[in-house]
């Protein structure tokens, strides 16, 4: 297997756009974050779906207390009034400013094991400073499963 064969290639999210458009983007790809870029289009971040509906809205006390938490929803739902504010809010604040990169020659193993070291499913690849899409633990399953 190689890594050229694995690549899902993604767009980008920009200061200015909106949870929905990081959302979008993700979904349509398939692939749980993708890169946030700057003004001059090198990529100094990520914007993940996990990480912005965890921030925006759970409670870091209901995290450190979900093994607690009662089955039933009772309050503890998302209101979908809540859910609409945070699709049209800038993504901006929820961008992490750390993220993980690969080049195009990596090989799968070792990017597997890159994976583990970081505790993440994904790793963006990037040739210099020019990116190139993701590679998740899934996209390398799915092409194991297509051998």
């Amino acid at each position: 297997m190689e890594l050229p064969n694995i690549i899902i290639p993604t767009g980008v999210v920009r200061n200015g756009m909106t949870v929905r458009e990081g959302f979008r983007e993700c979904l349509s790809c398939g692939v749980p974050s993708i890169p946030h870029v700057n003004e001059h289009g090198i990529v100094d971040g990520r914007f993940s779906i996990r990480e912005t509906l965890c921030r925006a809205c759970i409670p870091e006390v209901m995290v450190h207390y979900a093994h607690l938490l009662g089955d039933a929803p009772g309050c503890l739902q998302i209101p979908e009034v809540h859910a609409r504010h945070v699709l049209d809010l800038q993504l901006d604040h929820f961008v992490m400013q750390e993220f993980f990169r690969i080049g195009p020659d990596t090989a799968v193993a070792k990017t597997v094991a890159l994976m583990e070291k970081h505790g993440t499913n994904s790793l963006f690849v990037i040739n210099q400073d020019q990116y190139i899409g993701v590679v998740t633990i899934w996209a390398i399953a799915q092409r194991m499963l297509e051998l």
